[in-house]
């Protein structure tokens, strides 16, 4: 009997000293170098016993930019995978990056956040119970899952897909077209929508992944939305700085989000393939709205908002709109939490500023990896919420045309004297939350009942909008 728990321990402690792995050769996979601290072999009773292993994991950094020699190479995405961790407690210490809690999963598929974290030391843990994990930065959003999706979306009717050029290593930058084909374009809005510039921002897909599920579905709402606009959305713009797990920059080392102004001997071709097809699709008319999907490391979702001393009074009321029109019955993004900036020549918002002198509004919006309007103590950023977050970001658009959509209605008044009288006899009875603008576009909420007969609000002449919400 001594003898048979002498080789049950044995072959538990040779399990225990099989070396973890570490690899990243698959779509999107990042890391630098990988450094053991320590190891202890713990034994809570005389049959079991669990191997505690540390590491220093310093991530792998984007190449040298070409383009601006200044900027210092990013390092902060990564994902990997550990093999032979089954039954081990790992330790991981994350150095040349920021993560306030990072993800796992089994499957590559199915992340989780870390449990056991210290935010402020980049430090997290686990006790894994299957042989193989996937650690990655925030949830991955790849080459070939973007391929899935856009096989999905492109089963539709309203889709169509065409290819802008071709990245430095040969990639597509493929791009959709998305509208209601029954009907003619000359009247629609027109919005252009581009994603992942820097490879790492993985929450910008997700967002834009709920942007395009909502758009292309057979609710009422989607359908009035491609009834009134052409969307033209490019998901990946830097698919080389996907594939090859970059951070911010492309295979070649260019950082594309401030590449827009440089001469063509440093401009990109992924940035060339899209002033180009921006160009042909704008000779006749400017687009209305361009944004730029990013996510941030500041805990909030974000608009860069261009100050009014540095566009017009006219472009800076647009913008707070848009703005306020996106944080309105949104359980993620607020008043509070924009940022302001000047548009720059080097951004595709300074680029198309120059251009249009403000006909094409555009902006960047960021969205967080960690948790929203800085509070760590509320909800943390999930895919599901990112995703729910681009309907919010739909229906805004929606509503900064005045889009006429089922549960959203946008009335125009009618100025008498110093007052302005709105009227809407085909509502039907009920509660209404009206919302106005006043000339520093900060919405006010007013709750109403409507009656039999005629809606009717009055308010002062010089408040130009009023917005009413089922």
């Amino acid at each position: 009997m001594k003898w048979l728990f002498l080789l049950t321990f044995l072959a538990g402690s040779l399990q225990d000293t099989l070396p973890v792995r570490f690899s990243a050769a698959f779509d999107s996979g990042c890391l630098g170098e990988v450094r053991r601290i320590d190891s202890v072999l713990v034994r809570p009773s005389l049959t079991d016993s669990v191997l505690h292993l540390s590491y220093r994991v310093i991530s792998r950094s984007d190449p040298d930019n070409p383009a601006n020699p200044d900027l210092v190479p990013s390092g902060r995405w990564f994902y990997f995978l550990m093999e032979n961790v089954r039954n081990k407690h790992i330790y991981l210490n994350f150095e040349n990056t920021d993560p306030k809690r990072a993800v796992y999963s089994y499957d590559g598929k199915n992340f989780r956040r870390f449990e056991h974290y210290q935010a402020s030391m980049r430090k997290v843990s686990a006790y894994f119970l299957s042989d193989s994990v996937y650690i990655a930065y925030f949830v991955p959003y790849g080459w070939a899952f973007l391929q899935e999706r856009i096989l999905q979306w492109t089963g539709s009717p309203h889709v169509v897909m065409d290819t802008l050029g071709y990245s430095m290593l040969g990639l597509p930058i493929q791009m959709l077209t998305i509208t209601d084909r029954s009907g003619p374009d000359r009247n629609k809005n027109r919005i252009w929508i581009h994603a992942r510039v820097h490879p790492g921002e993985t929450p910008g897909s997700w967002q834009l992944d709920g942007l395009l599920d909502k758009l292309l579905s057979d609710s009422p709402q989607a359908r009035a939305y491609r009834k009134h606009s052409v969307f033209y959305v490019v998901p990946f713009t830097n698919p080389d700085g996907v594939t090859g797990g970059y951070s911010r920059s492309n295979a070649r080392g260019i950082n594309q989000e401030v590449n827009w102004d440089h001469p063509d001997s440093l401009t990109a071709v992924e940035v060339k393939a899209l002033r180009n097809r921006m160009d042909s699709l704008t000779r006749e008319k400017p687009f209305d709205v361009v944004l730029n999907v990013h996510a941030q490391s500041s805990d909030k979702i974000s608009y860069y908002i261009h100050t009014q001393e540095s566009t017009s009074q006219d472009y800076f009321r647009r913008e707070m709109y848009l703005a306020y029109l996106t944080t309105d019955d949104n359980p993620y993004f607020f008043p509070e939490d924009m940022f302001y900036s000047a548009p720059a020549p080097r951004y595709v918002e300074g680029w198309l500023w120059n251009r249009t002198q403000g006909a094409t509004l555009a902006l960047t919006i960021e969205t967080p990896y960690s948790f929203y309007n800085e509070n760590p103590d509320g909800e943390w950023v999930t895919t599901a919420s990112l995703k729910q977050f681009g309907t919010y970001l739909l229906r805004a658009l929606s509503d900064y045309f005045q889009w006429d959509v089922p549960g959203r209605y946008i009335i125009n008044g009618t100025v008498k004297g110093n007052r302005t009288v709105y009227k809407k006899t085909a509502l039907p009875r009920g509660t209404y939350r009206v919302f106005t603008w006043d000339n520093a576009w900060i919405p006010r909420e007013t709750i109403i009942r409507k009656r039999d007969g005629a809606f009717r609000y009055v308010i002062r002449s010089e408040d130009q909008s009023i917005l009413l919400l089922e």
